[in-house]
């Protein structure tokens, strides 16, 4: 490698903003050092044979004790035996793209499969296991192609008969080796490298898309290039210099608190490619090529399970299909990369209830790297998560958490969002929140439309995706001015936050999405154990207009003025308005707006609106949101937020 041709291509990043260009630089130069002083070992070469993605022989044989002594892996070898034996019986799927152009279902369908049953071979020994997953690599070999128009399809296949070839190696003819090694080369190398050297005239070019395509089409070609590479070194080598040259912009986006700005619902997919890679890379190489090490990393997986409440409801904002988590493997790396004791022992609970024939949660969710959960199982001790009152999670998109320390499930909790809405799989929701109690949720996020309304992810100022309910901040818990929409670049930070004290608390400025006001902040304080407190204050410099108070629920609403009661499953959640001006409380269901989109019946909009007459400048609200309305304290509730 020669230091010309790699300044050369860092003058040719794409970037935007002298800051982050600034940091990308430097990044890359960190790798360039890296190489640098690592020439003479060569950073790309083997240091182990087959298996060596993801795990070495060394790492099986421990897996072995681990199974041995922990009842919990127990149960977990049991249950694939299970499942691999029921996948003996499938049948392949014939080559077929859906509606979308796609055949990502296909590819994720044969990446479970492989998974499951290759691992099934190397636990417990058995042909048959290996047998299924050869007869399905050599029948995917011979699809004509793996779509590279939409090129997930090919990372997720590539991943497949990667892992398959890897695990199977030693039970491979000498013919199925040459065809399944050619079909990952010619089918999913050689059109990923053209992307990176000739990226003109393609379609999604996912390294330059700063969203989970990045970290999805660079690990599946990573894990691609690593499982042959003994045999195309040259190949091997290009795509991994390439991709983690690339990678290094959408890593940036981590800092500084890990979160992942398109929601957890995409934290999931991006977070297991990312895991899938660096876990490889580790185990044939023994070195990551300093991508664990990236800041934010450590912080991500402690993001994520903060977005979970002590209901096990999720903070679904974003293109998130519905708030219910699900089983992550990644989370054990996560935990045992990066010391987190309380995000292995959440997983470690979800595990119990999915692995457990009486739960009404047995063998649901059991996705593609499902059986992943073995190989990352982390044998430490459980701890007891102590959760924090509040937390502060700055990123792309910054997270406000607010939490009662009593209740245990029945805990008092908010999350809250800044955010902008022309970044990847946003919605037009600054300032939005959920909010749980007494174990429901209250104020909820309906989440992601139907993807394949026109124009769904046109997300630019005036772009599409703004036609449609679900996406724009009339169908989220926040404000609306006038009958106006906000503004897709609005870039709505946390500008306040106190996390220390008696009744902490977050400020949102939400003054970016809201150009027809001179300012609007909306505070978030924990008044109690059982009472929460939202304050809006808004300006208007030149033109008032009326503001729009609104949540989202699901619930059954009783209204009494300016106060209202949500019922829920025989439990009841309040909310009492305090503002200068007579307002009461009124209903209105979510209606779609497009025939072809998701159905919000059972849905809610709670809404009051303030300033009709347009006579104010400034326009303050408080809500108390809470299990009860005892001991409220006037003078804090209608504090301003500049005296929080």
């Amino acid at each position: 490698m020669k230091s010309g041709h790699f300044l050369k291509l860092i003058c040719c990043k794409r970037e935007s903003g002298p800051r982050r260009y600034r940091r990308v630089v430097v990044s890359v130069l960190l790798f360039f050092a890296f190489f640098s002083t690592s020439a003479q070992q060569n950073p790309y070469e083997f240091k182990t044979g087959h298996p060596r993605l993801i795990m070495t022989k060394y790492d099986e044989l421990a897996l072995r004790f681990v199974m041995m002594e922990n009842p919990l892996a127990e149960k977990l070898k049991t249950e694939l035996k299970k499942d691999a034996d029921k996948l003996l019986k499938a049948k392949n799927i014939k080559y077929q793209l859906d509606r979308r152009k796609t055949m990502l279902s296909i590819s994720r369908e044969y990446l479970k499969r492989i998974i499951t049953l290759s691992l099934a071979y190397r636990i417990f020994e058995e042909d048959k296991y290996s047998d299924k997953a050869i007869d399905m690599m050599m029948f995917v070999s011979e699809y004509p192609d793996w779509n590279p128009q939409h090129f997930l399809d090919v990372a997720e296949m590539t991943t497949a008969l990667a892992i398959g070839y890897d695990w199977n190696f030693y039970h491979l003819n000498i013919k199925e080796k040459e065809i399944i090694r050619n079909a990952i080369v010619e089918k999913g190398l050689r059109p990923g490298l053209e992307y990176y050297t000739d990226p003109e005239g393609k379609p999604r070019v996912w390294y330059k898309m700063d969203n989970n395509w990045n970290q999805v089409c660079t690990g599946g070609l990573i894990i691609g290039a690593l499982a042959v590479g003994e045999d195309f070194p040259d190949l091997k080598n290009n795509i991994i210099y390439h991709g983690i040259k690339n990678l290094l912009p959408t890593i940036e986006m981590y800092i500084p608190d890990g979160v992942w700005y398109e929601g957890p619902g995409y934290w999931e997919y991006a977070n297991s490619y990312l895991a899938l890679m660096i876990s490889s890379l580790k185990s044939a190489l023994e070195h990551d090529f300093g991508l664990s090490a990236r800041p934010g990393l450590d912080k991500t997986a402690d993001f994520y399970v903060s977005t979970i409440s002590p209901t096990g409801r999720l903070f679904n904002f974003a293109d998130v299909s519905n708030d219910s988590p699900r089983l992550i493997p990644a989370l054990f790396w996560f935990a045992k990369n990066y010391n987190l004791p309380g995000v292995s022992s959440y997983y470690k609970s979800m595990l119990e209830q999915n692995l457990n024939p009486a739960s009404p949660y047995y063998a649901k969710q059991r996705k593609r790297f499902f059986y992943l959960s073995l190989l990352w199982f982390d044998d430490s001790e459980p701890v007891e998560y102590s959760v924090p009152k509040a937390q502060y999670f700055k990123g792309m998109v910054d997270i406000l958490v607010l939490q009662s320390k009593k209740g245990g499930k029945n805990a008092l909790y908010l999350a809250a969002k800044g955010g902008k809405g022309s970044l990847s799989h946003q919605h037009l929701d600054a300032g939005s929140f959920v909010i749980d109690s007494d174990g429901e949720r209250w104020g909820i996020d309906m989440g992601s439309d139907n993807y394949f309304l026109p124009g769904y992810f046109d997300k630019e100022p005036g772009g599409k995706r703004w036609n449609y309910y679900r996406n724009t901040n009339k169908s989220h818990s926040t404000i609306v001015i006038g009958d106006g929409i906000q503004y897709p670049d609005g870039d709505c930070k946390i500008v306040d936050f106190n996390g220390d004290i008696n009744q902490p608390f977050g400020i949102i400025d939400l003054s970016p999405a809201y150009p027809e006001a001179s300012s609007v902040k909306r505070g978030f304080k924990l008044l109690s154990d059982d009472q929460m407190l939202i304050r809006d204050e808004i300006v208007f410099d030149k033109k008032p207009n009326d503001v729009r108070w609104g949540m989202m629920t699901d619930a059954q609403i009783e209204l009494m003025g300016d106060k209202a009661v949500l019922i829920k499953n025989g439990k009841k959640f309040f909310l009492s308005v305090f503002t200068a001006e007579p307002v009461e409380f009124k209903i209105e269901p979510a209606k779609a707006w497009h025939k072809t989109a998701k159905d919000n019946t059972g849905k809610f909009l709670l809404y009051l609106k303030l300033n009709k007459d347009h006579s104010r400048s400034n326009v303050n609200i408080s809500v108390v949101l809470g299990r009860n309305m005892n001991g409220l304290n006037n003078v804090i509730v209608n504090s301003p937020l500049q005296t929080w």
